[in-house]
């Protein structure tokens, strides 16, 4: 949708507007406060993209350098050079971050000297707390501008990244079956948070090796056994992490399957429910994703170990270290050597946690690079040399080893009109695409002019916009042109029948067209392009007779008459307009000549029949704009989680394991207090230590499994499956009609990795902090229950700070999740346009919009990563009052606290405000993250579909016995704010009776079908089949009985046998020989075929629908104009097949040619809704009918 303020905002300052990040005060850049601006956004009622910061002009698509670097380097190399300043300047405050991190364990070595010193001056302890408010400043400061750099660098890659797969996807020579949004969604964001953790890779190091140091100043040569302790932690990280990326590479490589399979069901389900195939994908669907699942279980698994591992390792490292102290040093362990030691492990510790993370992330990143320079790395297209006109030179075409076409000789003079025709499979659309340059030139010499238009015919490719503008195509508009184009293309009656006329909105993929006006259009995008060379790919098989000849005589011979025009078509009847036809076999030209001295080849022979329209009735506005969630996270989609999950019993598990781990770790330190002051008891300090802390660490390792083995995969599970079941029950008319599809595969991609990945690890996050914080409350409350009395006042302000981050990253969360939505359609459209769009040489224009659409995205993001700096900022700033506080009444008290007591309450008091920290950050991380939850819990609400089954079907096993169809008083119409279509409509067909549907464009002939077939559900009226109200019947049992052959056939990646018979009902003898009926034994069963039949012809796509419906054994067909753009030969073969057939069946035709309509029992002559005429063929033929004067015209 366009991301339009529902409200004027408020005006924001122009400075904040330009560069906000280098706002003028020193002290405003250091500590944030120039997000203020961004942060009232939480106050608005409606906020809107205007509310967000611009993108400064160092991370904007325009001054994206990735592109340059990617020619001289591969991926990761690129991405470092590209981003180099950013990572340096990252690595510098990490490092400077984590040097700060050093100051607890300093603060308390020099607090505990100075309390162990016999006069214990006031001043110096004053200078302790001014030491200690400088170096806080200065660490929250450098802290807060480490994550907004960190996440800058994330914007700037992502957006960088999108924009050169979105360039390759318009250069590829020849694309990877079935890329999808993935590769633009998931494996960008996966590299993203790769090189958001980059710079720990030196700060974690560092940090570890200033903490030997610190353990080395205090216990000497035991520090050795830390370092082996180290290694075997890192070593073992090392060999999960070679199964991390084992398994990450499995669970993509399934994401893409699961994504390709969706976005067939999507595409296609008009058809998938015609064919009451909704099992069959849903199932296919399930199989991948329990198979995912399955990945992403030993995924967890594993990261779980890990971050036991890394959790259990500062814990076990200390033990060993007071060990070797104590019992092979033979020293005594005082207070200052206990505490500093043990808080510089506590830092330690954080270190070590981020490693787990820090190895799956580096790991995911890693794989991630390696798929995308695999996309990358395909060629380019290869321009065929620019010349004046089309020479063709012993020229062979094709992909890579395989030759499509052979030693073409050939040239083309300027203004020639050439017909190229050739039966099905003979290569006559990859001679246009060897002109266009799609196909490679594997030898000989050629020279072609860039000036091309193309036309295409059944797969036709036409935006989501309007009319005029899928005409114009970026052109500028000439009015007077632009009308000719109209006239010539026989589109002004069309338009006039439009709400909106040439304004009216065009539906995703054309879907509110007719096959017909979507060819017209085509045809006119390309006349209104005014080349000098137009490629037109069977440009009238979808059109009438009457419009043939208007487009033949106003187009191709006078608008166009002065332009080099080669047209592939079937129908012989015009080649005596052209100059020149060459006739193509098994892909190569075996003539070329003038049409009088032509000698056509017998399976090309045809007498062309007049053709009628289907019908279309587009509305003024389609496609319905996103809706927007604002205020407050609804607290119940928590609960939904939890019920998804399987109940609250993991959550619960969970919790009790942390709280034994608080217990555990709180009677830990408080021995190893005792210890520091008693050195006699040795042995039974270092058994109950080591017993607690390595079983509180077990704890911590099992609340992960329950999290994240048990509740995250049944959580995913089921709500990825409800959400499969919600979308295969959504009605075409009111969901996918009006839903871009991209919309709809945003849910199935991001968000439900989110629901995989990112909610669980949150709620993991959430707890754990929550319960750190507890701990170190309950051990200040144990020796400081004075200070308790500050807690609530600062734990209140921690939570409104919270509220006010939180109220504006909701809202920006949600817009910049409705902002994918746009940059994913985008996408999707120009993987199905892409070779649209560089033929009419607009790539340029397509990758602006891409980039306008990324910096409105990175503009959201770029807001949220300000206000994250703030928060951090403002958080570790209140927690640093809080030890200031602390420490005031240390040296108040110092000489009446036991130093040990001192040393102990330090060590958490250092961590808790940082805790407390952790905990708010996580506590809105996990708020946003719900919002995936959210947005698909939104379409757990979409509209649904009455019942498939209904008890009435047990009853109707052998129904329709007597497949008479008839309409009582019918009323129709696609949604509320769309015109009635079907108006008062009646009529009876007698079983066994083939009838034909003919009528001018929204007559309303396709909407019978639908109404049949209950897609679209009718206002009132009735309609029986074998005197049984089809209302009264389960959907499944309905379609079931009726066989769908369109014009465009479903054709989805897969075997041969699952496209033919996808429930698996038919034997493969009965498979085989409807192979050979048809025609198509010449492939196995076991064929693969390509998504939306790319490797096979036109023709043979009908004939594989034809042979669904041998297959389907019903007694009722339906043909939607099934012989559109097919050769004659073929119209002929699968006229025959129908006839020996499906001779008891009730057969439906929409008219294609008027020579097979005039062979039916019936003709209905629809009009506005209506029936105008019904009757034999020869009754309505013998009178001053419709259907005679129809058939006079077209003559």
């Amino acid at each position: 949708m366009e991301l339009q303020p529902l409200n004027q905002p408020e005006p924001i300052p122009y400075a904040y507007f330009s560069t906000p990040h280098k706002a003028p005060s020193v002290f405003s850049r250091a500590y944030f406060t120039w997000v203020k601006p961004v942060l009232l956004i939480g106050k608005k009622a409606e906020a809107s993209i205007d509310d967000a910061y611009p993108l400064p002009d160092s991370i904007s698509i325009e001054k994206e350098n990735l592109t340059y670097f990617l020619e001289r380097y591969k991926l990761f190399w690129a991405l470092i050079l590209s981003n180099w300043k950013l990572l340096l300047f990252s690595m510098f405050i990490g490092n400077l971050s984590s040097l700060f991190n050093f100051s607890a364990p300093l603060f308390i070595k020099v607090l505990i000297s100075y309390l162990q010193s016999d006069d214990k001056p006031i001043m110096t302890g004053i200078f302790i707390i001014i030491a200690f408010l400088v170096v806080a400043g200065l660490d929250q400061s450098v802290k807060g501008w480490h994550i907004f750099n960190d996440k800058v660098i994330e914007i700037k890659v992502k957006n960088s990244l999108c924009n050169v797969i979105y360039a390759k996807v318009l250069k590829a020579a020849k694309l990877p079956e079935g890329l999808g949004v993935n590769i633009l969604e998931i494996d960008t964001a996966k590299i993203c948070w790769g090189f958001f953790k980059l710079s720990l890779i030196i700060a974690s190091p560092l940090q570890m090796m200033v903490s030997i140091y610190l353990i080395h100043l205090q216990v000497g040569e035991a520090t050795y056994s830390a370092i082996v302790s180290l290694i075997l932690c890192i070593g073992i990280g090392y060999l999960a992490s070679e199964n991390i990326k084992k398994y990450s590479e499995s669970i993509m490589t399934l994401k893409d399957k699961r994504l390709e399979a969706s976005s067939q069901l999507i595409a296609n389900i008009k058809m998938i429910k015609a064919y009451t195939w909704e099992k069959f994908f849903k199932n296919t669907i399930r199989n991948i994703r329990i198979s995912e699942l399955s990945h992403l279980k030993k995924f967890h698994l594993l990261n779980a170990a890990l971050s036991f591992i890394f959790s259990a390792t500062p814990c076990i490292t200390a033990a060993v270290v007071f060990v070797y102290f104590t019992q092979v040093m033979g020293e005594s362990l005082t207070p200052e050597k206990t505490f500093v030691t043990l808080t510089t492990l506590i830092v330690l510790q954080e270190s070590l946690h981020q490693f787990p993370c820090l190895i799956t992330d580096l790991t995911l990143c890693i794989v991630s690079i390696r798929r995308v320079q695999k996309f990358l790395d395909i060629n380019d297209l290869k321009e065929i040399p620019k010349g004046d006109k089309i020479n063709l030179d012993n020229c062979s075409f094709g992909y890579g080893d395989k030759i499509l076409l052979k030693n073409v000789n050939l040239e083309i003079k300027p203004g020639e009109f050439i017909a190229v025709i050739g039966p099905v499979g003979s290569g006559k659309s990859s001679f246009l695409n060897s002109l266009i340059g799609e196909l490679e030139l594997l030898s000989g010499n050629a020279e072609v002019s860039r000036k091309i238009a193309y036309s295409p015919s059944l797969e036709s490719w036409l935006q989501n916009d309007s009319l005029r503008n899928n005409i114009l195509f970026g052109e500028p508009y000439n009015e007077k042109w632009y009308f000719q184009v109209l006239e010539a293309c026989s589109l002004m009656q069309d338009i006039n029948s439009f709400p909106n006329k040439d304004l009216t909105e065009i539906g995703e993929r054309g879907i509110n067209l007719s096959g017909g006006q979507k060819a017209r259009i085509c045809l006119a995008r390309a006349a209104y392009a005014d080349k000098e060379i137009y490629l037109l790919d069977d440009p009238l098989s979808s059109v009438d007779t009457f419009i043939a000849n208007h487009i033949m005589k106003k187009c191709f011979l006078s608008l166009l008459s002065n332009k080099t025009r080669i047209m592939v078509t079937h129908n012989l009847s015009t080649l005596k307009e052209v100059d020149r036809v060459i006739v193509l076999e098994n892909g190569k030209i075996s003539q070329i000549s003038k049409p009088e001295l032509l000698e056509i080849p017998r399976d090309l022979i045809e007498t062309h029949e007049p053709e009628i329209q289907p019908l279309s009735s587009p509305t003024s506005k389609l496609i319905e704009n996103e809706e927007k969630f604002s205020g407050k996270i609804d607290k119940q989609l928590y609960f939904d989680y939890f019920k998804f999950s399987g109940g609250f019993s993991m959550l619960i598990l969970s919790i009790l394991c942390m709280a034994i781990w608080v217990i555990t770790r709180i009677s830990g330190d408080i021995i190893l207090k005792e210890w520091s002051n008693d050195s006699k008891e040795t042995s039974l300090y270092l058994v109950l230590y080591l017993s607690l802390s390595f079983g509180g660490e077990l704890f911590i390792f099992l609340k992960t499994m329950f999290l994240y083995y048990f509740l995250a995969i049944r959580a995913s599970e089921n709500i990825h499956r409800s959400l499969v079941n919600k979308l295969l029950k959504a009605p075409v008319n009111l969901f996918y009609d009006v839903t871009p599809s991209g919309r709809i595969i945003n849910r199935l991609s991001k968000d439900i990795a989110s629901i995989d990945e990112k909610v669980p690890y949150c709620f993991a996050w959430v707890i754990s902090s929550l319960f750190r914080v507890i701990c170190g409350i309950i051990m200040i409350m144990i020796y400081f229950p004075l200070l308790l009395v500050l807690l609530p006042a600062l734990i209140w302000v921690y939570f409104k700070l919270k509220n006010i981050y939180l109220a504006a990253a909701r809202e920006l969360t949600r817009l910049e999740a409705i902002s994918r939505s746009p940059i994913l359609n985008h996408f999707s459209e120009t993987l199905s346009g892409g070779k649209i769009i560089r033929i009419f040489q607009k790539s340029e224009k397509f990758h602006k919009k891409n980039a306008d659409l990324l910096d409105i995205n990175g503009r959201l993001l770029y807001s949220l990563a300000s206000i994250e700096g703030w928060l951090d900022v403002v958080l570790g700033l209140l927690g640093s009052f809080f030890i200031f506080i602390l420490l005031i009444a240390i040296i108040i008290l110092r000489n009446e606290i036991p130093i040990g007591i001192v040393g102990l309450t330090l060590a958490y008091a250092f961590t808790l405000p940082a805790n407390i920290e952790y905990f708010v950050f996580d506590v809105a991380e996990s708020e946003n993250s719900i919002i995936s939850v959210e947005r698909i819990k939104q379409y757990m609400a979409i509209p649904y579909e009455l019942p498939k089954n209904l008890p009435i079907d047990e009853h109707l096993r052998y129904w329709p016995e007597n497949p008479s169809i008839e309409f009582r008083k019918v009323y129709m119409k696609y949604r509320l704010n769309t015109p009635i279509i079907l108006k008062d409509l009646s009529f009876k067909i007698k079983a066994g009776n083939r009838v034909g549907f003919v009528g001018r464009t929204g007559s309303g002939k396709s909407s019978i079908f639908l109404a049949l077939l209950r897609i679209v559900e009718l206002e009132k009226g009735l309609i029986t089949i074998g005197n049984v109200d089809i209302s009264q019947i389960g959907l499944k049992k309905l379609r079931s009985a009726i066989t769908l052959v369109p014009q465009d056939p479903l054709v989805f990646s897969g075997s041969l046998k699952e496209n033919l018979d996808p429930p698996g009902v038919r034997s493969e003898q009965e498979i085989k020989i409807a192979l050979d009926t048809v025609n198509l034994s010449a492939f196995s069963i076991d064929h693969q075929l390509q998504s939306n039949g790319s490797n096979l012809s036109a023709g043979e796509k009908q004939l594989l629908s034809i042979g669904r419906a041998m297959l389907a054994h019903t007694k009722i067909i339906l043909f939607d104009e099934a012989t559109a753009g097919i050769d004659y030969n073929t119209d002929l073969y699968i006229q025959n097949l129908i006839r020996k057939k499906f001779d008891s069946c009730t057969i439906l035709t929409i008219a294609h040619r008027l020579g097979t309509v005039l062979e039916n029992d019936v003709i209905i002559v629809m009009q506005e809704g209506i029936v105008a005429e019904m009757g034999a063929p020869k009754e309505l033929l013998s009178r001053d009918s419709l259907f005679r004067r129809m058939k006079d015209r077209v003559n």
